[in-house]
């Protein structure tokens, strides 16, 4: 609308050129590889340490990574960690299963599968054999021809009892197999004594060609409604992995009746996630969703109160987001069954099957699920899963495919009647209203069903042990290997820019010499993107000078670099020295020097490359070896007697001299090309016009000037008018910009001359 003025006057008015946001989001790096716990694959954004334990767990020195993020994180307040698992799974040849046979019947009483013993070939032509009876003792012998031959027994207090024979750790190596499932109420109780027999003909493959899976519970059903039980939700942990099957139950109390709401045609109850090996006299509650519905329309729907939303991600990296409802839930997520497949009356109150964690002929001889009805005669406890019962232990575990529910009955608060078999069941009036009749109504639940993606036996190797084919356990021989497959799918997922924001990228472990297929892909995806930056390790523990070099030789990128030698560091939860790459530390160091000075000075030097958690250097450095390696694009590492260890280097891996190959100025575009990018986001579909060009010289060209105040550039100029901006480019739609940029170079080199002179000679001007 046109001004009017009638009178004379000054008007003054105010033309905001400034509104573009003038910063960018805190933007962290990305560290990528196995850890403990959490989600498989989809990167996730933590901001301190104790939400990086919460969801990948408390370091324990078992991977590189921990290490590297736990840095990190001291000096950056924000990492995106993408955590790498298995995919397709293995099959766990000739699996041992042990079935006792004797006055009580026939039992499944354990199960054997192969360990990390050096050189093991699948479990193949063995035999029990010398099966005795002393007194309440069982012996026999577990043997394979003539390679090995075990004495055991089934006693757990013998010296001979087969976990102490073979032991439980599947990557212990003692032996050629591990004690991967035992049913020890089951053993101790009838299989002991006088009469038994011990037969291994149940020599079933278990087959888990599965990727990396979640932890799930059966389906939680309703009560029985005119002889039938409908599904109603099940539960799904946020993490993936083994892990995942035992860190957390989930108890639903406090059922009520459909009607109770007024208004309301559907039941309510409470959901309450507690930490897995809690007890009910000494509960660690995590999280409590009160008055949850069925109803799709209540606030207080099931779903919208817990969360049902969860990211998938394919081998190319495309996320793919499912679900409707936010997750409120650190831990969980619910699954609903189809609204229109349960009436309205339906409420919690049973537990579908639980599926047997191994394969056997029989599968109705493995010891079914222990459930309890504690809670109808004590209200301060939980009926349902009896997590006291040593016998349900081995169902918290990963399931083979083609699994099936054996023997295993469903859970139920009310009278099943019979309609169904094997069950356990309350017999409570669910129609009851009173306090103590609700208070009953309260059951535990387990999950299980979660997995590695890959075989338990398969040992992580650090350090000096790693090869092409073992990596912190994942073997990247070459591109093809499960390893590789695994680690660029992680990869992949952060290739998108647009959906994850990130600075630099380290991925403690993968050796290019050893690995140089994933280092490959890595360094492919940071240049792709142009925004980040690729801490690469290029060797082994005990590499050469030479072997450094002609890694070096076969890159060239300025968005990569790489450093030598490895350091030793102090495990701060074992408190013993530590062998670790580079890219442990590294990451941490380019952090302290952008918060000490800013990303376009160099990460190296006394002043803001001090390693202060290294102990030592694993090969100390001459100065000759230093000009070697630098010459060749390699970081040096070295030590300084007083001074510590700092970094002596930041070239980058570009083999063309130019401004390019150093880390300083390659961050600096990186950080320059992120604040414009941004900003100029919201320029977006604004008219072509001299207004809009002006916009964006006021946000860009005072940005620039700070750079270049805080000595990150000599000079820079902004072109963007009608000089580059011409007709034929605005009828393309283009709005087109020039930044002109002489970037600060660093003083690597100190030269000063001492010049001698003669007796008498002036010093003055």
């Amino acid at each position: 609308m046109t001004e009017k003025i009638v009178s004379p006057g000054v008007f003054t008015r105010e033309k905001d050129l400034s509104y573009i946001t003038e910063g960018i989001s805190a933007i962290g790096g990305a560290i990528i590889g196995p850890f403990r716990k959490g989600p498989a694959f989809i990167p996730t954004i933590v901001e301190t340490q104790s939400e990086f334990e919460r969801i990948f767990g408390t370091p324990d020195g078992t991977f590189y990574t921990d290490y590297c993020v736990q840095d990190y994180l001291r000096e950056s307040g924000i990492c995106t960690v993408v955590r790498v698992l298995g995919v397709d799974g293995y099959t766990q040849q000739q699996a041992i299963i042990l079935r006792a046979s004797g006055s009580a019947g026939d039992k499944i009483v354990g199960a054997l599968f192969n360990s990390a013993y050096p050189g093991n070939s699948p479990l193949t032509g063995f035999s029990a054999s010398a099966v005795t009876q002393s007194g309440t003792t069982t012996n026999f012998v577990i043997e394979s021809g003539s390679e090995w031959s075990y004495s055991c027994s089934l006693s757990t207090g013998s010296a001979d009892y087969i976990e102490n024979v073979f032991g439980t750790d599947s990557r212990g190596g003692q032996r050629p197999a591990y004690v991967s499932h035992v049913w020890k109420e089951t053993l101790g109780s009838t299989f002991q004594g006088t009469g038994s027999v011990i037969t291994l003909d149940e020599t079933i493959d278990q087959a888990f060609a599965q990727d990396a899976k979640v932890a799930t519970t059966p389906w939680i059903t309703s009560q029985l409604i005119a002889d039938q039980r409908y599904n109603l939700f099940r539960f799904h942990t946020h993490g993936h992995g083994n892990a995942a099957n035992t860190e957390v139950k989930v108890c639903i109390e406090q059922v009520k009746k459909a009607g109770t709401i007024a208004g309301s045609d559907y039941g309510i109850f409470n959901v309450i996630v507690r930490e897995y090996a809690d007890s009910d006299t000494s509960q660690n509650v995590l999280e409590t969703f009160y008055n949850c519905s069925m109803d799709p329309a209540s606030v207080n729907y099931l779903p919208r109160m817990v969360g049902d939303r969860y990211t998938t991600i394919d081998s190319d990296g495309r996320l793919t987001e499912h679900g409707d409802w936010s997750n409120y839930s650190n831990y969980i997520r619910v699954e609903m069954a189809n609204v229109s497949e349960y009436p309205k009356a339906a409420v919690p109150a049973s537990i579908r099957e639980y599926y047997l964690p191994i394969l056997c002929t029989n599968d109705d001889l493995v010891p079914r699920i222990q459930f309890i009805t504690t809670s109808v005669s004590d209200t301060t406890k939980y009926s349902g899963w009896d997590f006291s019962n040593i016998d349900n232990t081995p169902y918290v575990n990963p399931v083979p495919d083609n699994a099936t529910t054996g023997s295993n009955g469903i859970f139920c608060l009310d009278s099943s009647g019979s309609a169904e078999t094997n069950a356990v069941e309350y017999a409570l009036d669910l129609t009851l209203t009173t306090s103590t009749e609700i208070a009953k109504r309260k059951f535990a639940i387990a999950f299980q069903s979660g997995f590695d993606g890959m075989a338990l036996n398969v040992s992580r190797s650090l350090g000096s042990n790693i090869t092409a084919g073992n990596t912190q356990g994942f073997d990247c021989t070459d591109s093809t290997a499960s390893g590789s497959v695994a680690y660029v799918k992680a990869i992949n997922a952060i290739s998108n820019q647009d959906e994850f924001d990130i600075n630099l990228v380290a991925m403690p472990g993968i050796i290019r010499r050893l690995h140089s297929s994933v280092v490959t892909s890595a360094i492919d995806m940071v240049e792709t993107r142009g925004d980040c930056f690729y801490i690469a390790d290029f060797n082994a523990l005990n590499d050469s000078l030479t072997q450094a070099i002609v890694q070096s030789d076969a890159v060239d990128s300025s968005y990569c670099a790489h450093y030598y030698p490895w350091i030793k560091i102090v495990d701060t939860n074992t408190n013993q020295l530590v062998s670790v790459p580079p890219s442990v530390v590294l990451p941490a160091i380019y952090s302290a020097n952008d918060n000490i000075a800013a990303e376009w000075y160099a990460p190296a030097g006394l002043n803001r490359g001090g390693i202060t958690e290294a102990v030592k250097v694993i090969k100390r450095l001459t100065h000759a070896e230093r000009d070697d390696l630098y010459e060749a694009r390699v970081n040096p590492i070295a030590a300084f007697p007083g001074q510590g260890i700092s970094v002596w280097g930041q070239k980058t891996c570009q083999q063309r001299p130019s401004a390019l190959d150093r880390v300083n100025v390659r961050r600096l575009l990186i950080a320059l090309k992120k604040f414009i990018a941004s900003t100029s986001r919201y320029l977006i579909f604004e008219q072509n016009s001299e207004e809009t060009r002006a916009k964006f010289i006021n946000v860009v060209t005072p940005y620039l000037e700070s750079v270049q105040q805080r000595q990150g550039l000599y000079s820079f100029r902004v072109v963007m008018d009608e000089t580059n901006n011409t007709p034929d480019i605005i009828d393309r739609n283009i709005l087109y910009g020039q930044i002109y940029i002489q970037p600060t170079r660093a003083a690597e080199f100190i030269i000063v001359d001492f010049n001698i002179m003669p007796t008498g000679a002036s010093f003055t001007n």
